[in-house]
């Protein structure tokens, strides 16, 4: 438990420094100060260095995040009111919106007018391309407008938003000329790639508005679900569901590593757990949120089930200190906060849950069939309603809003999670080789869709 507790002081040195502004050096100071308390000091003070050290390396650690704005930096551009070309790599897939396509660019220059040279600079934007514009993975594009700065409200921080993303720029209504392709990594090229021709397979496989959800909830893909769907997941308090990088890919971990640990042995089946894991994140397009719940989840997942409770709370507070060293901001990511809640949901609550469930149906039926009923089927409830426990504070906080039906609808809709994903990325992927065999599969998964679209809407109507 010392683990998790050093874990949490890191991330709270991390809030600190990020609400306070202070210098780094300041926080050099305090973890020299607490070094020299740990190393030399007496009694209490003494147990307190270790703490001190870390809360206050936490806090440096934001402030060396903290960007320095100089003429190398795309956002020192911002807001000078004048038409600038902008020159940079497609960093993600396109995000194909009704009036415009959101490419996520990689900066590598600027020029402010044709007889003005190219200044160098580091950096990403969020460029608003044309609509009917033909756009990938790994182009590189030259950009034409206004840089500016993200807005920010009382009610939402669209500038906050994008800066936990490394977003500090944003150019609307952007002319946008590809000048070349296949630039980026080749292995993320691949898995875009991958995940493209996935996205193609879904809706080959799948109706519409299963489709659009499917593609929202295996690849993150969320443009093409209608508006009216996505107000009745807002109207109920679901909208959660679509958001893979958190919480149900948390929950998918823990179900597949309790499902191989009955077939194949604990051990054996975690292994195989962490190989369709991967698989999965693979298929999701293995951006930055996926990969962080996937890590996060698997940890502290695996350390329960091989292990102790405890054990899963050090690994979850281990996973969160190391992306949180890597990048500062994910603290304030939508998707890490579901996914951190979500795996100590189940961390705290799964088997406490379970076992509750257990002495309650023991009062009717014999404890062996109340025990087969906790099992694979009933884990699909009992798993969904531990996460739920811990995210649904979360919820109504990011969502501003905290709908009596939803109280209704995530029991309700939840259980169907697990199976909409496993068979539906099974067809995805049986699709992906040979049509007819991803269709067949396709016909076994629709049901989920299908039912999880329908009383989401249902709900909404109340």
């Amino acid at each position: 438990m010392r683990l998790f507790w050093l874990g949490l002081i890191w991330l709270a040195g991390i809030i600190v420094g990020k609400a306070s502004g202070l210098s780094a050096w300041i926080y050099l100071l305090g973890a020299g100060l607490g070094l020299a308390c740990w190393l030399l000091a007496q009694d209490w003070l003494r147990r307190m260095g270790p703490g001190i050290l870390i809360f206050s390396l936490g806090a440096f650690r934001y402030a060396l995040a903290v960007p320095v704005l100089d003429d190398t930096r795309l956002a020192f551009h911002n807001d000078s009111l004048r038409p600038v070309t902008l020159t940079g790599i497609v960093s993600d897939f396109p995000d194909v919106r009704d009036r415009y396509v959101g490419l996520r660019l990689t900066a590598e220059s600027v020029q402010y007018s044709a007889t003005s040279g190219t200044q160098p600079v580091s950096g990403a934007a969020l460029v608003q391309a044309s609509r009917f514009g033909s756009y990938s993975y790994g182009d590189r594009v030259r950009a034409t407008g206004f840089l500016e700065t993200p807005q920010e409200t009382e009610e939402f921080s669209y500038r906050d938003y994008l800066a936990r993303q490394g977003i500090h720029s944003l150019m609307a209504e952007a002319a946008v000329v590809r000048v070349g392709g296949r630039q980026a990594s080749p292995v993320l090229q691949i898995i875009f790639d991958l995940r493209q021709r996935a996205f193609e397979t879904v809706h080959a496989l799948f109706p519409d508005p299963e489709a659009s959800l499917m593609a929202g909830i295996l690849l993150g893909i969320e443009s093409g679900i209608d508006d009216e769907v996505r107000q009745a997941f807002n109207d109920t308090g679901t909208t959660h569901i679509i958001a893979i990088s958190g919480f149900n890919l948390t929950v998918l971990a823990g179900l597949v590593i309790s499902l191989f640990g009955r077939w194949l042995g604990m051990r054996r089946g975690a292994v195989a757990a962490v190989f369709a894991i991967l698989l999965y994140t693979l298929l999701v397009g293995a951006d930055a949120a996926v990969v962080r719940a996937a890590i996060m989840g698997g940890l502290a997942l695996l350390a329960r089930y091989l292990g102790r409770q405890a054990h899963a709370l050090a690994s979850l507070s281990a996973a969160a200190g190391a992306m949180s060293l890597l990048s500062p901001q994910v603290l304030w990511d939508v998707g890490f906060q579901l996914s951190f809640a979500a795996t100590l949901g189940l961390v705290l609550y799964a088997d406490p849950i379970k076992h509750g469930f257990v002495q309650l149906a023991s009062r009717w039926v014999q404890p062996e069939r109340a025990a087969q009923w906790a099992g694979p089927v009933g884990e699909y409830l009992l798993f969904t309603l531990a996460a739920q426990l811990t995210t649904l504070p979360l919820t109504a906080l990011h969502f501003r809003r905290l709908s009596l039906v939803s109280l209704i609808a995530n029991p309700v809709v939840l259980p169907a999670q697990p199976p909409l994903m496993m068979l539906g990325g099974l067809a995805v992927l049986a699709g992906l080789i040979s049509r007819p065999i991803g269709q067949l599969l396709a016909f076994v998964a629709w049901p989920f869709p299908a039912f999880t679209v329908r009383a989401v809407s249902l709900f909404a109507s109340f």
